[in-house]
């Protein structure tokens, strides 16, 4: 085959575009952005099932008449809000030198939000169909969550690690 001529199966493109760098690294795959949101809603989704499982007055162990155990419930929540917070954000913090961190951070902080949301309503939920269920004249003592604001530490703790995350890499470039 001469210079000139090209092969059958087309021009020669080395290397093809299949392994080439994509041009534009301020995007990132739609498959990526669902993949954040997708994994922080199903772990929402665990977190609820652990919560209602763990929690005093839950599923396993507790009484749900006395009312000493209604802020556990409560902090139960809270805390594996902040184990998930933690985890999401360091694995998103790790990730911040890849190509459109922009789009995994608010897919995984709004995905910590959503998830976060889906874990009161699973746990409470389950509360209702299979039990505890409170008693008729004691009211708080159904398994509900009292205090909404540990809805609000996983997405925060998520967003305050990859914050700090991104300030030490400012900081360090700037050096």
């Amino acid at each position: 085959m001469r210079a000139s001529q090209e092969s059958d199966t087309g021009p020669s493109n080395y290397p093809p575009p299949v392994y080439s760098v994509a041009e534009d690294r301020r995007t990132v795959p739609p498959a990526g952005v669902y993949w954040w949101l997708g994994s922080t809603i199903l772990l929402g989704a665990v977190l609820g099932v652990a919560w209602w499982l763990l929690a005093p007055t839950g599923r396993l162990f507790g009484d749900p008449s006395s009312a000493d155990q209604w802020l556990l419930r409560d902090l139960t929540l809270a805390g594996l809000g902040l184990a998930a917070g933690i985890a999401v954000g360091t694995v998103v913090a790790v990730r911040l030198t890849l190509p459109a961190p922009v789009s995994r951070i608010l897919a995984a902080v709004g995905g910590s939000v959503l998830g976060s949301l889906l874990a009161l309503g699973v746990g409470e939920g389950l509360a209702y169909l299979f039990g505890p269920h409170g008693q008729d004249g004691r009211p708080g003592s159904d398994f509900l969550l009292h205090s909404y604001g540990a809805l609000a530490i996983w997405p925060a703790v998520a967003a305050v690690i990859i914050f700090v995350t991104a300030l030490v890499g400012l900081a360090r470039r700037r050096t």
